[in-house]
This record gives structure tokens, C-alpha cells and sequence, in this order.
């Protein structure tokens, strides 16, 4: 018998998704036949058989998670010498963390995971609440000096019963609950908000474009935002040019396709550029790539709705910049009352890597170029 393992996918990914199986058991396959296509935090990966032989068993369906290392099939004969498979990327569907952060992502895992140390409880309760798979953690003791007794597991059984089936995340929406516990955990967040006075802006102006250009603006001249912050040497380092990361919601889940070098770009460049990598998003064809090193972040969510945010700064990035609903005000102008049209901005930062003050002078550096006629 012959056991083949889930290799690493790539970048010490610590688990993945069965999509589609391409065999059966009792299938004969040969070396390098495609077997199965298993869906990772960055991409769907389709992997070959290391060796010729008939399949024994397959270890999972559609929809499990298999973490590295972790038996994904048996053959039952073995008839040429094994190899490491070469795994082929057919689309990547995630945004990243620059790989040489990795760290970041394994205590993303932890800060995830459950937290049972120091709940009193006796074992029994403790089999009851793994019988019914109930996390310690969120169940309030009632019995005497905290501890928990079998009702309290009981209780929080009917609870779950009465609001429905646990769904669990996957893919894409796993990672990013995964990096979102990290970010939470790990990044002294501050968020400041002001308005941009827009009625300059021409009719047919693209709103995503203006902000990119008043974001590069603002980096250049208060560099500390467009930075990444090493929390382990307790240091930052500043990035010459802006590399931005886009926010786009999908379907499946949230995408930060990068921008490269954004400054480089014309408007008609840019606007284009923008078009190409939103579609590779959305039909999840995007190169792995486009999906790393992003040295700032943008989240135009006005364009779906709300004024005002708290967006979340995702380590080792420094800043994140909201752009809300835009709205009309009246303004005295000479005596007259005067529309003016207002784009609500938000921009979070870590206070770890810049102050409260050079945050505040980025803001108004972007609304005095958003002023601006487009």
C-alpha cells in the first residue's frame, strides 16, 4: 500500500479544499495525470499523480479540508517510482500577505483557533461539549467559582439548535477570517475621518482614478503611510513607490489585487488597468502575482453604500483609505446658498508606524487634490 500525502501547494499554505475529484477508487491513473483540484487561501490547484497504480481509497469529498501533510489518497499497487508532483495554478483567489510574512499567517491560525485554557470544567462536561462540538470558551458558567456544568452545555446546544446549522467558512471567506483575527489581534488601528470637496470634478470623472492619483499624491509627500511594519524588529520600512491594493467584493469573498507601481500609469492606463484585473477577479484567472505586495490599501465601498468606515489595516501594511457615498451639502458662497458635492474619506492606520499627526496631514494632503478639477 502507498499512501500520498497533500504536498505544500505553495508559500507554506497549511491547508486546502477538495473542488473536484478527477478519479475514483479503483481507477487506474499514471504518473502525472491529473487527480484532484483542491482550492487554497490563493488559488485553485490541480494536482498530479506521482506515480502509475490502482486508486485504493480516497481520503475526503467535495467540500473537505485537508491540511498538509495530511493523507489525500491510497494506491493499491505502486508500479513506477514516485516523484514530486508539480502542482499547476489555474487561478489564483485571494489577496496576500507578502510570503516573507509568513509568521503573520500561521498566528492568524491561532488567533482563530479555540481557547480552552483556564475553563473549569470537569470531564464529563468537557466529552459532552466535544459530543455536541461546542467551544468552552463562549459558554457562560453558572456553577459555583466559575465552573461549567452540563446544563450550561446544554443550554448553548438548544441555543445553536434554535438559530440553525453551523456553516463553515471556506476558501476564500476561511483566509479572510483567518487574516482578519491577525489584523485584529496584532495592529494598533486608528481611524480618522474628514469630507473632500468634489464639485470641481468634471461629470465623467472615475472616482476610483481621482482617488488613486490623490493617494499617490499624499504618500509622496507623508511616505510613512505607504510602509511596512515588522512587528517582530519593531520597524518599518518605507516603499519608494506605491504598490496599491485594491479592494474587490465578489461572491466568493473579498479580493486585494495589486496595482503595481500604481504612479506609473496614465488616467486612460490606469482606468483600463483597473477594468482588466477586476474582470481576472471576478472569473478568478488573476496570477498569484497580481496578489501580493501591496504597500497600501483602497476600499471605494461608497460605490455600494455607507459614508463612513472603520476598514481594517491587514499586517505588514500601515494604512488602509476608505472612500464612502458621496453626498451633497449646502454652502454659503457669497452670500448664496451653493450644492456642494462631499466624497467622505476614512483612512486607518497603524499607530505602531505613524502618528496621529502624519495620518491627519496625508488626509488633507489627499482632499487638497481631490479639490482639484479632475
Amino acid at each position: 500500500m502507498n499512501i500520498f500525502k497533500l504536498p505544500d501547494l505553495g508559500e507554506g499554505l497549511p491547508e486546502a479544499e477538495i473542488v473536484e475529484w478527477f478519479i475514483k477508487e479503483g481507477d487506474q491513473v499514471k504518473t502525472d495525470q491529473l487527480i484532484v483540484a483542491m482550492e487554497t487561501a490563493k488559488a485553485i490547484v490541480e494536482i498530479p499523480s506521482p506515480q502509475s497504480g490502482q486508486i485504493a481509497k480516497l481520503f475526503g469529498v467535495v467540500g473537505d479540508i485537508i491540511n498538509t501533510g495530511d493523507p489525500l489518497l491510497e494506491f493499491s499497487s505502486c508500479a513506477t517510482a514516485t516523484h514530486t508532483p508539480a502542482t499547476t495554478s489555474s487561478a489564483s483567489v485571494v489577496g496576500d500577505i507578502p510570503s516573507n510574512q509568513q509568521p503573520l499567517q500561521e498566528r492568524a491560525q491561532a488567533a482563530s483557533g479555540h481557547a480552552h485554557i483556564g475553563v473549569k470544567a470537569t470531564p464529563a462536561v468537557r466529552a459532552l461539549a466535544r459530543r455536541h462540538d461546542i467551544d468552552l470558551s463562549v459558554v457562560t458558567p453558572s456553577g459555583p467559582d466559575g465552573t461549567l456544568k452540563a446544563s450550561d452545555i446544554e443550554r448553548v446546544v438548544k441555543i445553536y439548535a434554535d438559530v440553525g446549522k453551523l456553516q463553515p467558512l471556506k476558501s476564500v471567506r476561511r483566509a479572510m477570517a483567518k487574516v482578519m483575527a491577525l489584523a485584529h489581534a496584532e495592529v494598533v488601528a486608528v481611524t480618522i475621518i474628514d469630507d473632500a470637496d468634489i464639485s470641481a470634478w468634471l461629470s465623467h470623472t472615475d472616482f476610483t482614478v481621482r482617488l488613486i492619483r490623490a493617494i499617490i499624491v499624499a504618500c509622496r509627500a507623508e511616505p510613512c503611510l505607504n510602509a511596512w511594519y515588522d512587528s517582530h524588529s519593531i520597524g518599518r520600512r518605507l516603499i519608494d513607490q506605491v504598490h496599491l491594493g485594491l479592494a474587490v467584493d465578489t461572491k466568493d469573498g473579498l479580493f486585494v489585487p495589486v496595482l503595481k507601481d500604481v504612479g506609473q500609469y496614465q488616467a486612460d492606463q490606469l482606468r483600463e488597468k483597473i477594468r482588466t484585473i477586476k474582470h481576472l477577479v471576478v472569473e478568478r484567472k488573476i496570477p498569484a502575482s497580481e496578489l501580493r505586495g501591496n504597500s497600501i490599501t483602497l476600499s471605494n465601498f461608497g460605490s455600494i453604500g455607507g459614508k463612513y468606515a472603520n476598514p481594517i489595516v491587514v499586517p505588514p501594511t500601515v494604512a488602509i483609505i476608505g472612500a464612502g457615498r458621496n453626498f451633497t451639502q449646502l454652502a454659503l458662497d457669497n452670500g448664496q446658498l451653493v450644492e456642494h458635492q462631499m466624497l467622505p474619506l476614512s483612512l486607518t492606520f497603524d499607530h505602531r508606524a505613524a502618528t496621529g499627526a502624519e495620518a491627519a496631514r496625508f488626509m488633507q494632503i489627499m482632499i487638497a487634490d481631490l479639490a482639484l478639477p479632475s
